[in-house]
């Protein structure tokens, strides 16, 4: 595998972006992840008779109005989750200088890679001989394949912690999140042509 060692034009522009973009955009996908389907009924909604529990006098207990109060078994809950909407909108603007900041640290501490990715056997002891001196004890590794081929995915899928990313749906949090990135010279050129355009 051969380790890109210089920064393509198309990425030169963002390098020297502001970080707190990265920042940004990197936790609005990981909002953007959360499903926030978690909730509870309160009492309002708990389904119940409108009876009440008990007389309200000579009992010896408290003045208990409801079958539906929180101390009841059964009944709502205060104070719990609600269901809610988590996710953010992120500028295709702010995705691009995202994406190009990410490369550009991922080139930097040397886990890019640029090679012809194809293991037309379909073999996964193939790709796994071919890679093995990338590849993590523990992470992460996203391969972006500029031509998707079926018997190359084969080899590559049973790799542990393998991702296939096109290099059009890869992003600054898919980047970030992987200890390894190996791209096929066509994947990167589809890179450059996005963020070209947008520089």
């Amino acid at each position: 595998m051969k380790k890109l060692e210089t920064l393509p034009e198309a990425f030169k522009s963002y390098s020297e972006k502001n970080y707190g973009t990265l920042w940004q955009v990197i936790k609005a996908y990981r909002a953007n992840l959360r499903q926030g389907t978690v909730g509870v009924k309160t009492r309002a909604m708990v389904s119940s008779t409108g009876k009440k529990p008990y007389k309200q006098k000579k009992t010896g207990s408290a003045r208990r109005g409801s079958f539906v109060s929180p101390i009841n078994v059964g009944g709502g809950v205060a104070h719990g989750p609600k269901a809610r909407d988590h996710r953010e909108n992120i500028p295709p603007k702010m995705a691009h200088v995202a994406l190009g900041l990410a490369i550009k640290e991922k080139l930097q501490i040397g886990k890019l890679f640029v090679d012809e990715v194809s293991f037309v056997s379909g073999k996964t002891k193939d790709a796994y001989s071919n890679l093995k001196e990338i590849l993590p004890k523990v992470g992460k590794i996203v391969v972006c394949l500029d031509k998707y081929d079926d018997m190359t995915a084969r080899a590559l899928k049973n790799i542990r912690g393998m991702s296939l990313i096109p290099p059009g749906q890869v992003n600054a949090y898919n980047i970030l999140r992987s200890q390894v990135v190996v791209m096929t010279s066509g994947a990167l050129e589809i890179l450059e042509k996005r963020l070209s355009k947008t520089s």
